[in-house]
């Protein structure tokens, strides 16, 4: 019962995180607004504290929700063979997908984000044109910006700085990132970069389409299907 308990904690920590930041709103906002500190929210997201029921009703009204929206499909009953020691999976479909895009042409990033913009799936899109930047960026994220890691990593091949093979690799390379699903959106149309991406453990490799409503529709179908058809390892 006790670690059930503390599944429990941590679903309804991480769905209070959730309707948080769909809000914009920072960890040491909301800790104003309830007069709590900063860290007390940091232990209520994380699980380690168990909410009581009033200081959930509070935190819902603060985030102008129902209380029960925190319990939603929440783990009622653990069977015998379930292994927790990881945590639990928790497929959301009610956030933006996080997308970091790492493209060094500013034309082929306004049209990735006006494509990502006409999706019928909502996104948060970041860019990093100097990929050289890139895994510094992802190991430090969340303690730099009070935000989760990328859901998703979309990186083209050619660029100067660094070639997108390889920081791929370095993507993969690295035991903390190489879970993190990274697809190549390139114009290269050499199979010894495609297959070369595969073997580097990508997760799809996607030709850039010249026909501006086929290439609105190919990213449509990316966000979809890593939104709403595949848990990410970032429900884990």
């Amino acid at each position: 019962m006790e670690e059930h308990n503390k599944i429990l904690d941590k679903y309804v920590g991480l769905k209070i995180r959730e309707r948080r930041k769909a809000l914009g709103m920072t960890q040491a906002e909301l800790a104003e607004v309830l007069a709590l500190s900063h860290q007390q929210i940091q232990r209520y997201e994380s699980g380690e504290n168990t909410i009581s029921m009033a200081s959930v009703l509070r935190i819902a009204q603060a985030l102008n929700v129902k209380p029960d929206c925190f319990y939603e499909n929440a783990p009622l009953s653990k069977t015998a063979d379930e292994d927790t020691s990881n945590g639990i999976i928790v497929k959301t479909t009610n956030r933006p997908i996080r997308v970091l895009l790492v493209e060094d042409v500013t034309t082929d990033e306004l049209l990735f984000r006006k494509a990502a913009e006409k999706s019928s799936v909502a996104s948060d899109v970041r860019t990093i044109q100097n990929p050289e930047n890139v895994v510094d960026f992802l190991l430090k994220h969340k303690a730099k910006n009070d935000e989760e890691t990328p859901d998703l990593v979309v990186l083209d091949i050619n660029m100067p700085q660094m070639n997108g093979l390889e920081l791929l690799k370095k993507i993969k390379e690295n035991m903390t990132l190489k879970y993190l699903p990274v697809i190549m959106l390139t114009n290269s149309v050499r199979s010894k970069d495609m297959l070369e991406s595969y073997a580097n453990h990508a997760n799809g490799f996607v030709q850039k389409n010249s026909d501006l409503l086929e290439f609105f529709e190919d990213i449509n179908l990316i966000l979809q299907y890593w939104s709403r058809a595949i848990v990410l390892p970032s429900a884990a």
